[in-house]
C-alpha cells in the first residue's frame, strides 16, 4: 500500500504511538525528485526514473510538441487535449510479466484515467470511494487467487490535503490518524491469512512559506533564457535553456533568486544517478533526456519556483515535495505478517 506522502517526518509527527511507526521496519529513499508521478511509475515498473522516463508531474513531448501532465495525460494548459499512454511511455507495468494475479485498488476517481490503465496492465483494477471499503477488496481479491496474489493499494488523501492546507495541519493530522486506524485494522484482519503486508510512501513533505512560493513572472531574466514554460516540479524545475544562454544561466539564476536553487546541467545530473542508476554509454540515448530540459534547478532551500501557461490558474499550494531535503527524501517501510510487526 502507498500512503501518498507520509514521509518518516510525518509519521513520526502525527502518530508517533500508532500501529504504522510500531509496524515500521526501516527507512526507504525517495527517488528523485522526490514526487509522485516518478515514485509511482518506478513501483509499477519496477525501475528508477532513469528507465522507465516519468521524471516529474510536468515533461516536455516532442510527440506532442507541449508539455504534458504525466499523471492526467493530458496538455499544460489545455486539459481537454488527452495524450495517449501508448504515444508517451515505452515501459510496461511488471504485473503483465507476473506468474501470479494482481490487483490494484484505486481511488474511483483515478480508477479508470488513462495512465491508470497502462501503470496497472495486467491488474485488475478495483475502485473505491471510501477507506472502509478497502479492507473487504484487498481480503476477497487474497482469497480468490488460490496461487497467491499481489494487491496494490493508493492513498492520496494525505497529499492533497497537504497540498492544500499543509502537512503539518490539523486537517493532514487527522488523514494519517485515519491512516493508523485503518492500517491497524486491516492488519488484524489478515491475521488468519498468509500475506506479507507492506506499507510505503512515495516522498515526503515540507511547508513552503507564501514569501518562498517564487513566481517567474517575477523574474523576467530567467524567463528571457527560457524556449519553453517551465516542467518538472515547482520544487525542482527542469528549465530547456535557449543555446546562447546555457554559458551564463546559473549566474542569470543567482542573480535573480540568490541561493535558492543550485543549477545542475540536466545531462549531469542523469549521468551522476540522480534519476537512478544507467550507464554512461546510454543516458543519452533514454527517452527521460529529452523530458528534464537542459538544466534542473534543485532548491537549496524551502521555496517553489511556478509559472503559469494561458488556461490553467497559478497554483498556491503550501505543502510541497519534490527536493533532496531529509524530510521530503526519507520515507518508511512498514511490515506485518500474520498481524504481527516483522523485525
Amino acid at each position: 500500500m502507498l500512503f501518498d506522502g507520509v514521509g518518516e517526518r510525518q509519521l513520526a509527527t502525527h502518530v508517533p504511538g500508532g500501529a504504522l511507526a510500531r509496524h515500521r521496519l526501516r527507512t526507504l529513499r525517495s527517488v528523485f525528485p522526490s514526487s509522485t508521478a516518478p515514485a509511482v511509475t518506478s513501483l509499477a515498473t519496477a525501475v528508477p526514473p532513469a528507465e522507465h522516463g516519468n521524471p516529474a508531474w510536468l515533461i516536455w513531448s516532442d510527440r506532442a510538441r507541449a508539455i504534458v501532465r504525466t499523471l492526467p495525460m493530458d496538455v499544460r494548459g489545455d486539459r481537454r487535449r488527452a495524450v495517449s499512454a501508448a504515444d508517451t511511455w515505452s515501459w510496461r507495468p511488471w504485473p503483465e510479466r507476473a506468474a501470479s494475479p494482481s490487483f490494484a485498488i484505486l481511488p474511483r476517481e483515478i480508477a479508470d484515467s488513462e495512465y491508470s490503465r497502462h501503470a496497472y496492465g495486467g491488474s485488475s483494477r478495483l475502485a473505491y470511494a471510501r477507506l472502509d471499503e478497502i479492507a473487504p477488496m484487498v481480503v476477497d481479491a487474497l482469497r480468490a487467487a488460490a496461487q497467491g496474489a499481489s494487491v496494490f493499494v493508493y492513498l492520496p488523501q494525505f497529499d492533497s490535503t497537504s497540498h492544500e492546507a499543509g502537512w503539518q495541519s490539523d486537517a493532514a493530522a487527522q488523514v494519517v490518524r485515519d491512516f493508523d486506524l485503518w492500517f491497524a485494522a486491516l492488519v488484524e484482519r489478515l491475521r488468519d491469512v498468509d500475506a506479507l503486508v507492506l506499507g510505503t510512501a512515495d516522498h515526503g513533505f515540507v511547508d513552503v512559506a507564501a514569501r518562498d512560493q517564487l513566481r517567474l513572472e517575477d523574474f523576467p531574466e530567467i524567463a528571457a533564457c527560457l524556449e519553453h514554460p517551465l516542467c518538472g516540479e515547482p520544487r525542482v524545475p527542469f528549465c530547456q535553456v535557449r543555446a546562447d544562454r546555457r554559458e551564463r544561466f546559473a549566474e542569470v539564476v543567482a542573480a535573480s533568486v540568490g541561493d535558492a536553487f543550485a543549477v545542475h546541467e540536466s545531462g549531469a545530473l542523469l549521468r551522476a544517478g540522480w534519476f537512478g542508476r544507467v550507464d554512461d554509454s546510454r543516458a543519452a540515448s533514454l527517452p527521460i533526456a529529452g523530458r528534464i530540459g537542459t538544466h534542473v534547478l534543485v532548491p537549496a532551500r524551502c521555496v517553489t519556483l511556478v509559472d503559469t501557461v494561458e488556461g490553467e490558474r497559478a497554483p498556491r499550494f503550501i505543502g510541497m515535495h519534490g527536493g533532496t531535503s531529509e524530510d521530503e527524501m526519507r520515507v518508511p517501510l512498514v511490515a506485518a505478517w500474520r498481524g504481527e510487526p516483522i523485525g
